[in-house]
């Protein structure tokens, strides 16, 4: 059996420009370079569906406001991910990848994400204490980590709130579904 190379985050960035042909994205986990799917249009279009209410959360409350979709590449640690959808304070960088990890970030699963890949990403949002949403489409339910919290599922009837990182900011996992109309 191979054993196979971990890369450092400098490598990774080194091998990522060797390969940067628009068409690829890439992320880094545990040392293993990964390459990322484009997503399936629904997925995007889910984001969508969290970074609307959340603008409009954030403009009425007069709080700083940054989001990015699956395309927001974000270091975190040894770690390079890009989540469907992430939020912070600051403003977004114009490094690659960003170096200031975001607050919440959330994962649309597809059926075709494997189980070690993403108990992995999983990990290294739970280790750096962001708020983690994991979105899974046809169960429609959302498991919500939390920073010091035990994980929750949220299903289609249910409300899920924006926690420590967005107080009162509250979002029904059916608006999410795009199930609201």
């Amino acid at each position: 059996m191979a054993i196979a190379k971990l890369y450092t985050v400098e490598e990774f960035l080194d091998y990522v420009e060797k390969h940067e042909d628009g068409d690829s994205w890439f992320e880094l986990i545990d040392g293993e370079i990964i390459e990322v799917s484009p997503g399936r249009t629904n997925n995007s279009e889910f984001g969508h569906n969290i970074v609307v209410p959340v603008h409009n959360f954030c403009r009425t409350h007069k709080i700083k406001c940054h989001t990015s979709g699956e395309t927001g590449t974000y270091q975190i640690g040894s770690h390079v991910v890009a989540p469907d959808f992430a939020f912070k304070h600051m403003p977004m960088s114009h490094d690659y990848p960003d170096p200031m990890p975001p607050l919440w970030a959330v994962e649309f699963i597809s059926p075709t994400d494997k189980p070690k890949a993403i108990r992995n990403k999983r990990k290294v949002y739970i280790d750096a204490e962001i708020l983690y949403w994991e979105a899974f489409y046809p169960s429609r339910s959302v498991d919500v980590y939390a920073p010091g919290k035990p994980m929750q599922t949220f299903g289609i009837d249910d409300t899920l709130d924006g926690g420590d990182v967005l107080p009162g900011f509250t979002l029904s996992v059916r608006d999410i579904f795009g199930e609201s109309l």
